[in-house]
Formats: structure tokens, C-alpha cells, sequence
């Protein structure tokens, strides 16, 4: 049977909308604040749903079309290597970023004023909801692995 070259880049985008959206739902709707790494973590997905989405509306095939799959497969790589260190961080097995939580003492009181006052993102080394022992970060770099693999699946094809 044969199957549209579009067919595995739009199943990338596909459940690239699926994540993101489910991401920003669960920000947005759900009251999950998303830490820095969390936020380092769509990247990939950003990028990856965009080169899918060009890879569909120009109908790329041949060498360009696995090309910008290559692409996709090791920013998917990448993500899925954010997501494990993520994972890592949550089980102390990895130090966190220093952007993943305030470590500066206010000197004055107008400082510690300031601090009060803003919003500091959530630490990256503690799980807000996690599903069957799995974090989000967990299920983050279970996705993208998955779509790593799909991404080479479909350079495969010579279509």
C-alpha cells in the first residue's frame, strides 16, 4: 500500500498541536505553572510543528523533504535529551539550572519588596502532576523519543 509523502509529517504535526496544546491547556486552564525548563522543553515542538507544516504546504519530496525530517528527527533528539535531564532534575539526580530558582538574597528591603511582588516560575525540581508515576517532563521525553522515531520512519521513504 502507498502512502502520501505527507503522510508521517503530518502526523508529526499532528501530535505536535496535541502536545502544545495539551501544554498550554494545562497552563492555561489547568493552573499548571510551567518552570523554565518546562518552557525549554517546546521549543522543539514549536520548530518541528513548523517544519512539518512547510514540508506539507510546499510538498517537499525526495532528498528535501528527508532532509527537513533528518532535521526534525534530532531536534525531537534534543527534546527528548531536555526531557530526560528534566526527569533527572525531579529525581535529584541532576542540579538544577540556576534560572530554575531564586538564589539571590535581597540585601535591602525595597529588593525583597520586588521579589515579593513578581512571579516566580515554579522549581524545576518539583513534579506538579505526574500520571502513573510519570511527570510531565516523563511524558515530554516519551513524545519526542516517539517522534524521533517517527521522523526516521518516514526518511525512510524515498517518496
Amino acid at each position: 500500500m502507498r502512502t502520501s509523502p505527507n503522510t508521517i509529517p503530518g502526523f508529526i504535526l499532528l501530535v505536535t498541536v496535541a502536545i502544545l496544546s495539551s501544554a498550554y491547556s494545562a497552563q492555561y486552564i489547568g493552573g499548571l505553572r510551567p518552570c523554565i525548563l518546562c518552557l525549554y522543553e517546546r521549543i522543539p515542538w514549536f520548530i518541528t510543528g513548523a517544519l512539518m507544516l512547510v514540508t506539507i504546504l510546499m510538498q517537499f519530496t525526495g532528498p528535501a523533504r528527508r532532509n527537513i525530517l533528518l532535521l526534525a528527527a534530532l531536534l525531537m533528539l534534543g527534546g527528548a535529551g531536555l526531557g530526560g535531564y528534566h526527569v533527572g532534575v525531579e529525581q535529584g539526580i541532576f542540579q538544577p539550572p540556576t534560572t530554575c530558582s531564586a538564589t539571590t538574597t535581597p540585601a535591602t528591603l525595597n529588593e525583597l519588596k520586588a521579589l515579593l511582588e513578581t512571579t516566580m516560575p515554579p522549581r524545576c525540581d518539583e513534579i506538579s502532576w505526574e500520571l502513573f508515576g510519570i511527570s510531565l517532563a516523563g511524558y515530554n521525553a516519551i513524545s519526542c523519543f516517539a517522534m524521533f522515531l517517527a521522523a526516521l520512519i518516514g526518511r525512510r521513504s524515498r517518496r
